[in-house]
């Protein structure tokens, strides 16, 4: 517990989040000074003092409620409440100049986690998949009918799941939430990891405590496409969920093991175009500016990864537009003869009258990566309309490469 949140926290919700816990706490809210300051000091030393001792139930809820007390749980947390018709606080109208409580993303997430749980938890499970950028394969083919839908198909993953994780961590804990939508399937896979022996202290003593962290891997899987992503810790557990979703969920374990499985990007308009090349978003309001920052450029084999076979590689760098610097410092370069293996952008969106910068990294032939995953959707939305994912859709390819 940090003294930013017990400075600016609503002591209204944290009273009636500490509640039901008072007794374990050996605390009570109405033994504290009356005088607002001295409450929020008196409760910070508390959690500092002797937090480790709070039952484990409030730790782990305030340890979700940080996780969410941020911009990206905010937005989480509002767009789950709306699908669901829910008003989260009755703040929602322009709060005083100097109510800095209202409508902070730790307020959100207290009235959330207070008053409607199953809005807190889908959220939670939500940061899960933008947590880390996932492995990505494309299938063997496009409109298969996966088997979400069977229940028989989905306990069968399920305990599959729970047998390679109790296998591998020797824990005895999985669970598998699922989270359909009208274009994807997503699904979490909660499961133990290794047990830890940490050092605590326990009545005035240094005493040991074993501890297993549970983790929840996310799988998304787009059925029209055939691509699936999945975000684990390991890269050998990504590449067993993902066989083991198409073994339970698509009845082909060999679904995401063809040749070309991990071929999903390359960067052809450019090498087409040259210097001439632009970046198309005039469908975007909200992207304001688009600035190629670096790329790479080697004489690799496409759809190799590294250097391809390439015995050099030039990088350029330039705050603007590093695909005009390379015509510049080197102008007799033709970039049609040569492979673009790399490129970096950084796209400036406004939404809501907020300011977003957000860098794009691509590697051919499999790799996009960026921290604000809530984008994701409308960046790669962006990167299939200016040609950069493969497609076997030969007038959409003519289309990027006009």
């Amino acid at each position: 517990m940090n003294r930013l949140f017990m400075q600016t926290v609503d002591l209204g919700l944290l009273q009636e989040l500490l509640a039901p816990h008072e007794p374990d706490m050996a605390f009570k809210w109405l033994e504290l000074p009356e005088d607002e300051s001295a409450q929020r000091d008196a409760l910070f030393h508390l959690f500092r003092e002797r937090g480790d001792e709070f039952p484990d139930v409030l730790l782990d809820a305030l340890h979700s409620i940080l996780t969410l007390s941020t911009p990206n749980g905010a937005r989480a947390l509002q767009e789950i409440a709306d699908e669901r018709g829910v008003r989260l606080a009755e703040e929602a109208e322009p709060a005083p100049a100097d109510d800095r409580k209202r409508l902070t993303a730790r307020h959100l997430a207290l009235i959330a986690y207070l008053h409607h749980r199953d809005i807190f938890q889908r959220a939670v499970h939500r940061h899960a998949f933008f947590a880390s950028s996932p492995l990505r394969l494309i299938g063997a083919r496009k409109g298969v009918v996966p088997r979400h839908e069977d229940e028989s198909a989905r306990e069968a993953f399920k305990a599959a799941c729970r047998e390679y994780f109790a296998r591998r961590y020797q824990g005895r804990i999985c669970d598998v939430y699922w989270y359909p939508e009208s274009t994807h399937i997503n699904l979490l896979v909660e499961h133990g990891m290794n047990a830890v022996i940490l050092p605590v202290e326990e009545g005035g003593r240094q005493t040991t405590r074993p501890v297993r962290e549970i983790t929840a891997d996310a799988i998304c899987f787009e059925p029209e496409t055939g691509l699936i992503k999945v975000a684990a810790r390991a890269k050998v557990e990504r590449l067993k969920l993902v066989h083991l979703f198409a073994e339970h969920l698509l009845d082909d374990p060999d679904f995401f093991s063809g040749p070309k499985s991990d071929q999903l990007y390359h960067l052809a308009p450019i090498e087409k175009k040259g210097t001439t090349w632009k970046f198309e978003n005039d469908w975007d309001d909200d992207l304001k500016s688009v600035k190629v920052v670096e790329i790479e450029i080697d004489e690799g084999q496409a759809g190799k990864g590294g250097r391809g076979g390439s015995p050099w590689s030039l990088r350029m760098t330039d705050t603007l537009n590093s695909v005009s610097r390379v015509e510049r410092v080197c102008p007799d370069i033709d970039l049609s003869t040569l492979r673009v293996s790399g490129l970096k952008m950084r796209l400036r969106f406004e939404i809501d009258g907020e300011r977003r910068d957000v860098t794009v990294a691509i590697k051919v032939p499999n790799t996009v990566s960026f921290r604000d995953h809530l984008l994701e959707a409308r960046i790669f939305e962006h990167l299939r309309l200016n040609g950069f994912l493969m497609d076997d859709d030969p007038a959409r390819l003519a289309a990027a490469a006009d």
